[in-house]
């Protein structure tokens, strides 16, 4: 089941003015974390789509940290660059209306309502809602969501949590706070954990939405070490189609962007702000890519 990418939407009520500095070749890439595989992959493809450009990347690892982040935005330690792809997790709106740095910015991946700036992301309700619908269809009925992290709130899973639930309500089961679980980290280990102590405490549970696909590994770990069936017991599901997904045993099922899209609306966006007339002011475009399903065995029919 695919969901086709929104077309760019122009904005008018809202531009940024372009500034031209002398170009440099040199993009930089503000990532939270590349020990997380789906930052790691993307950081990947970008640098190879970059490549193609005649374009060398910089790579700042911000570690989600908020005042990282506004540095990164203000061009604060960094050299002159062409421009920057933010991949944010802290920023707010008002932190971008207050930047110092005046050079083309794009933001990839998480979404920050409203804002003045060019953004690239997928719709994250939608794909756990589909996550969410696809563990319907197999008949399960007692499906958990693992990844909420409420102590630093991640907009994308906030998204992601509202889309299950909303899959939930259309099939006429109330959402259950008991089987929803917090996480400190979107990875394996916090998965292993969460899923744990999960499957202790609910002895009924036959499903998991995962907020990403480090986490579901996690789980796939846990359940395993439980003595639990996937997908026999309890079907997993993930978001992100991180290349380990394919390899876990069973293969995880989950909803996979269109990556080439994403990287290419970047950096369509990036060239945009690049080749405006200065002083121009340009639109601010908010594109939305398409995701799909991707059914593997850990959702396999019982």
């Amino acid at each position: 089941m695919t969901r086709p990418a929104d077309p760019p939407r122009d904005e008018p009520r809202r531009s940024v003015p372009v500034v031209r500095a002398p170009r440099t070749g040199l993009v930089a890439l503000a990532v939270p974390n590349l020990e997380e595989p789906y930052f790691a992959e993307l950081t990947s493809l970008l640098v190879r789509s970059a490549d193609e450009r005649g374009l060398a990347v910089l790579i700042v690892q911000t570690e989600g940290d908020h005042a990282r982040e506004i540095a990164v935005a203000d061009g604060v330690g960094l050299p002159p660059t062409d421009g920057l792809i933010h991949i944010p997790r802290s920023l707010t709106v008002s932190d971008l209306t207050r930047r110092t740095a005046p050079g083309p910015l794009v933001l990839l991946g998480e979404h920050i309502q409203a804002s003045p700036f060019t953004h690239i992301t997928i719709d994250n309700r939608a794909a756990a809602r589909l996550a969410t619908e696809h563990l319907l269809s197999r008949g399960r009925r007692r499906i958990a969501f693992i990844g909420r992290r409420d102590s630093r709130p991640s907009d994308a899973v906030d998204r992601r949590h509202t889309g299950y639930v909303e899959a939930l309500e259309a099939a006429r089961i109330p959402a259950d706070p008991a089987i929803v679980a917090q996480v400190t980290a979107f990875t394996s280990e916090e998965g292993a954990r969460a899923t744990a102590e999960m499957i202790a405490a609910v002895a009924d549970l036959d499903a998991i939405v995962c907020a990403n696909d480090s986490i579901a590994l996690g789980a796939l770990a846990a359940l395993d070490a439980a003595g639990r069936d996937v997908p026999g017991d309890v079907a997993v599901t993930g978001i992100d189609d991180i290349r380990a997904a394919r390899f876990a045993v069973p293969a995880l099922t989950t909803v996979a962007p269109d990556h080439a899209q994403l990287v290419e609306a970047a950096f369509t966006e990036l060239e945009r702000q690049l080749t405006a007339p200065p002083g121009t002011d340009l639109p601010v475009r908010h594109v939305t890519v398409g995701t799909r399903l991707v059914e593997r065995a850990s959702t396999a029919r019982r």
